[in-house]
């Protein structure tokens, strides 16, 4: 292993033009004057990402990648803290709660400031809030605020944004009500998705907001630099105008997509990229390098299907073939090999245990359509009587490493178990497949969802009849019933919310076979060992480097 990043280390022949685009790792020379608390003086890095940023437009972020450098950028009332516990943010001090749980007030603190050194205040909480709701902002994030007053009636049409339950009392004082107690609330607004906006400044900039990195403020550690739409390399600046700018060590962090990870390796090794993500046979490879780093994802993948009727996804006993035919365990194990563990429901491992009796939802609910060849061929021969003895499907997914990969495996396990069937295979990168999901472009899909907090509900979201991530058409009254009833009536019965949940995957998965659960995933990576003080959250981000620096040699 390489034990220091060299200045003018030599860069193979093969990645030479590219590290000359992606500038130089920090940390790198031995001639580097370093201070006395054990930091380099150099504290810029260079970081590779698989996949462009798809907006900066806090209330319009969906995909990780994107929120692991929003979470860099805009910061609200709270945020993470290195065990992923919520912690004040802009807020002065921990939230005031009524008896009831259902009223939380916050103070922000005198230092929040803007970017550009003007004050954060109550008002661009109310702004953005009232935003995320307003139907025409077409947010997808906008039912994280069901659960406050008028939140569910804001978004859908019913009531004027304005009667959402958020009040700036002052330009200090920030108040919110809940229709009902919600534990995870604290979680829930550390994720950039709820950070405030400045009103007057977005409605200046009309159109062109979040359009380049030059329009917009920021209210995290760092801003943006030299990014615009479809750009994929970017630079990260310290804020000098953070509240805590002092807790920030680095001052520059650029950015780079590369897509292929070999490329992201061979950068790494020839001393030009401080972290870089891995999979598969990679993971293998480097488990015992210095460099390699390996964290547990709440994050599932799953197979979506488009049950649009009168197709050959619309059909539930095909649905169901698929589901028995693929074997999990062998697909964690020979093909990705990389951390990840097989998930048979919809919720992964980890995400929220009982506060009652500490079992985990995932072992209180179970296994739901495991690898059952024989069955899968009997459900298939019911599949027949209504879509004939020959039936192609397509499998959309995205074109990096892991997913191609998992994508292969499944068009050879259905394909062999199936006869009959045939899987046709839709590569696109990443951002394409979001956005043909999101037009219900597909037949089926290699899909993930990440956890934005361990609020169960945020799941089940996926597929409610009204949700905006219901891509693929799910509609079942039943379930509907339960999971409404799981966040209301049943909100503070812990015990009774689990058996809401269970008997909803039941009929989503068991009975509807709506997605087909593949894996819960891990993230790789090999990082400089002289980068410190990273922080992995379960929610929101890959990493965050808002204290982390580069110790000297």
């Amino acid at each position: 292993m390489i034990k220091s990043w060299k200045k003018g280390a030599v860069v193979l022949a093969s990645i030479a033009v590219l590290a000359a685009g992606c500038g130089q790792a920090t940390g790198q020379g031995t001639d580097s004057e370093t201070n006395s608390n054990g930091k380099a003086d150099d504290q810029t890095l260079t970081v590779s990402v698989p996949a462009s940023l798809t907006t900066i437009d806090t209330i319009q972020t969906t995909d990780k990648n994107t929120f692991t450098v929003v979470q860099h950028l805009f910061e609200g009332l709270y945020r993470l803290d290195d065990n992923s516990k919520p912690v004040p943010g802009l807020a002065a001090e921990e939230a005031e709660i009524s008896e009831d749980g259902k009223t939380y007030t916050f103070t922000l603190k005198e230092d929040a400031k803007w970017s550009n050194g003007e004050p954060i205040t109550a008002h661009d909480f109310v702004y953005s809030w009232t935003k995320m709701v307003t139907p025409e902002s077409a947010a997808p994030n906008a039912y994280l605020l069901d659960s406050v007053v008028n939140g569910l009636e804001a978004r859908t049409g019913k009531v004027s944004p304005d009667e959402l339950g958020v009040e700036a009392v002052s330009d200090t004082e920030f108040k919110v009500k809940l229709t009902e107690p919600l534990p995870s609330f604290l979680t829930l607004i550390s994720i950039g998705w709820l950070a405030p906006q400045n009103e007057a400044y977005v409605e200046e900039q009309g159109d062109s907001y979040a359009s380049d990195s030059e329009h917009v403020l920021y209210s995290g550690p760092f801003i943006l630099s030299n990014w615009t739409q479809g750009e994929e390399d970017w630079s990260l600046e310290k804020n000098e105008h953070y509240y805590a700018a002092d807790e920030v060590n680095l001052t520059n962090i650029d950015f780079n997509t590369i897509k292929e990870e070999q490329t992201g390796i061979d950068l790494y090794t020839a001393q030009q990229l401080d972290l870089t993500k891995i999979s598969g046979q990679y993971v293998d490879h480097y488990q015992n390098d210095e460099g390699f780093v390996s964290h547990n994802d709440i994050a599932n993948t799953f197979i979506d299907f488009n049950k649009e009727e009168g197709t050959p996804a619309g059909n539930v006993h095909l649905r169901k073939a698929i589901a028995y035919a693929i074997d999990k365990e062998s697909l964690v194990d020979t093909v990705l090999n990389d951390g990840a563990v097989a998930l048979n429901g919809l919720i992964p491992n980890g995400l929220f245990q009982n506060p009652e009796t500490g079992e985990d939802f995932r072992a209180y609910s179970g296994d739901y359509l495991t690898h059952d060849v024989e069955k899968a061929q009997e459900e298939w021969e019911l599949a027949q009587e209504e879509l004939g003895n020959i039936v192609e499907i397509s499998l959309l997914s995205a074109d990096d490493y892991t997913s191609a990969r998992t994508a292969e495996y499944v068009q050879s396990q259905i394909q062999e178990t199936l006869d009959g069937v045939t899987v046709k295979l839709n590569k696109q990168p990443k951002n394409n497949v979001n956005q043909s999901r999101g037009d219900s472009n597909y037949e089926m899909s290699l899909s993930g969802w990440i956890a934005g907090d361990n609020n169960l509900a945020y799941y089940f979201i996926l597929y409610e009849g009204d949700s905006s991530y219901n891509y693929g058409n799910y509609h079942n009254d039943n379930f509907d019933v339960l999971v409404t009833d799981a966040k209301t009536v049943d909100a503070n019965d812990v015990n009774q919310q689990f058996v809401d949940y269970k008997e909803a995957e039941t009929l989503l998965i068991e009975e509807d076979a709506a997605q087909v659960p593949l894996y819960q995933g891990a993230s790789n990576y090999l990082i400089n060992p002289e980068l410190k003080g990273i922080e992995y959250h379960l929610y929101g981000d890959y990493f965050n480097f808002r204290t982390a620096y580069l110790a000297e040699e």
